[in-house]
């Protein structure tokens, strides 16, 4: 029997999800380990979400990029409280969700893109942990470039993620325990989102601690100014360095 076609399996997800909340698909990490993913989670209330997520929101300001926006459910809260806000995302599907949800400005990009855009912004947000997408040590630098890039003057990066160092699940602790017997950061991950028969591509995405988020960004554009904890998961704030000493 083949196995699943590659395709926007994030996406048809999410177009399910929009007739369908309880349309669910599953993350697939690389040593073979599934999870179920459900869409409801793209679609919830600004009541609904976890508080830092609450927070990052209102303190967006200036035009905003809203990086992996998903179903659009942050770029729509903010127009509707008349920010100026872009949605970005790489998948068609996701992207076309957004729209019919009513999100305006929406670019079918990844954050690997963001220079290309030719564009300033104030605000970058990386919610729903999103600070993931800067997908591993090698990564980070040039991904974090590329946001200062277009960066405005003063222009900050709201990023959630969660610190992986406290999980107690053993499959987790392995999984970690071969990361860092490779030398890469143990909340380093290799996943695809699969729904029905569509897989997509593999792709990296990094949770880490504050502490090794500070040390990614030790030596780019950016600094940590502040981080707010919750748990596991925590908003962190990073400002962009003053170039005249840099």
């Amino acid at each position: 029997m083949d196995g699943p076609e590659t395709g926007d399996a994030f996406g048809a997800l999410l177009q399910a999800g929009l007739q369908d909340r309880a349309a669910t698909g599953v993350i697939e990490r690389d040593d073979g380990l599934v999870t179920p993913h459900a869409a409801a989670g793209y679609f919830t209330a600004v009541d609904e979400w976890p508080a830092l997520e609450r927070t990052a929101c209102e303190r967006a300001s200036g035009r905003v990029l809203d990086l992996g926006s998903g179903a659009g459910r942050h770029a729509l809260h903010l127009q509707k409280r008349g920010v100026d806000v872009v949605a970005l995302d790489p998948s068609p599907g996701a992207c076309a969700v957004a729209r019919a949800q009513g999100v305006r400005d929406v670019r079918e990009a990844g954050i690997e893109d963001v220079a290309k855009l030719g564009e300033r912004f104030d605000t970058f947000l990386l919610l729903g942990n999103n600070l993931g997408l800067l997908g591993s040590r090698e990564a980070a630098p040039r991904l974090l470039a590329g946001l200062a890039a277009s960066a405005a003057p003063g222009a900050r990066i709201l990023g959630a993620n969660l610190d992986p160092s406290g999980s107690p699940d053993a499959d987790h602790a392995a999984y970690q325990q071969c990361n860092k017997d490779a030398g890469r950061l143990a909340g380093q991950l290799r996943l695809r989102v699969r729904y029905r028969r569509l897989a997509d591509a593999w792709f990296d995405y990094l949770l880490c601690s504050p502490a090794e988020l500070g040390e990614l960004v030790a030596e780019s554009p950016w600094q940590l100014a502040h981080v707010e904890e919750d748990g596991a998961g925590y908003l962190a704030e990073l400002r962009m360095r003053d170039r005249s000493t840099t």
